[in-house]
């Protein structure tokens, strides 16, 4: 269990955005932040090199390398 589990959770409450970035979806408790935000009503974004096993979770999916998808996708939104 990853240290400040409970921090954790506050934050994604909070979020309207996630973002998960080269991630297999497959190692917990991460794989389940993408299904909490989600729930909760964040956007969820999914950069990544290949769909990740929780890949129909995400409302987006940029697939590629992540030194050319991160900025590309950095760059649309500013």
């Amino acid at each position: 269990m990853p240290l400040e589990m409970d921090r954790i959770e506050q934050a994604i409450a909070k979020c309207d955005l996630f973002l998960s970035i080269g991630t297999s979806g497959d190692v917990y408790p991460a794989a389940g932040f993408a299904q909490m935000a989600k729930s909760l009503g964040a956007w969820t974004v999914e950069l990544n090199l290949e769909p990740s096993s929780n890949s129909a979770l995400f409302d987006e999916t940029h697939l590629g390398p992540a030194s050319e998808v991160v900025p590309e996708w950095v760059g649309k939104m500013i």
